[in-house]
């Protein structure tokens, strides 16, 4: 009995770190008419998805971690040469254009341009070689950014009112993805389950745990292809997890 309670205890510990997603929410780096300019950083266990918001015709800036081009610190710039990338980047010190990293983490998601406002969805893993390690914990980061000084991608001198630099705090984030937004049914189940995903998810990793925290089913789903096999799992209770690039969701599944 003892062995047992241990064992759900392990499990409803892990369920939640796993579901949990810290995220700055959006944080406004500048107002200027214009050229208003906007980041959201949101951080699972495993995943960071990065949300830049500015003018759609020049290169954007930001940093991690730091409150300065301080040398050896990380960044991220938006440039379009000759196609769309978010390129990861070294500080070199101040004045110096932030060298181009051998690596390069990042993957654009979403990339769209409307009355000259970008919005840019990128992510990459939260522990990456040679890159900011971001906490999967509430706390404070620093960052700083920057954007062109004129309607160019070339990285020349942004000018003193196209930069900046500030610490926020990454909280428990609740507004993107809440525990009831994908469907799961039947539930209790007996030869598969059916996974229902929110209408502006288009894919997501399907983990299902046993109670010993042992992943013992993994795949992609997807509108068309939503079907979990629970023919060969053991009576008893799951925890299924899905990660998507907004977010992670927990929910538990009966098997009979």
């Amino acid at each position: 009995m003892k062995k047992f309670t241990l064992a759900l205890s392990i499990f409803f510990v892990f369920s939640t770190m796993v579901g949990q997603t810290y995220s700055t929410g959006t944080i406004q780096l500048s107002n200027t008419a214009g050229l208003a300019y906007s980041a959201k950083i949101d951080v699972t266990s495993s995943l960071v998805t990065l949300t830049l918001v500015g003018p759609g015709d020049r290169y954007l800036g930001l940093g991690f971690g730091v409150n300065s081009m301080t040398l050896g610190g990380d960044a991220v710039i938006y440039t379009q040469s000759p196609t769309g990338a978010l390129s990861d980047r070294t500080f070199q010190g101040v004045g110096v254009v932030p060298s181009l990293d051998a690596s390069q983490s990042w993957t654009i998601t979403s990339n769209t341009v409307a009355s000259n406002v970008r919005t840019l969805v990128a992510t990459r893993a939260r522990v990456s070689a040679g890159n900011y390690t971001f906490s999967n914990t509430a706390g404070p980061l620093m960052l700083v950014w920057s954007r062109g000084n004129t309607a160019s991608y070339d990285l020349v001198y942004h000018g003193g009112s196209n930069r900046g630099a500030l610490t926020t705090n990454l909280t428990l984030g609740t507004e993107d993805f809440a525990v009831e937004s994908f469907k799961m049914y039947p539930n209790p189940t007996k030869g598969y389950t059916t996974i229902e995903l929110p209408s502006a998810i288009s894919s997501g990793e399907i983990k299902v745990y046993d109670n010993l925290g042992r992943v013992v089913s993994k795949q992609t789903i997807t509108p068309q292809e939503n079907k979990i096999d629970t023919s060969f799992l053991s009576q008893g209770s799951y925890m299924v997890v899905l990660r998507t690039n907004y977010g992670n969701s927990t929910k538990t599944l009966l098997v009979d």
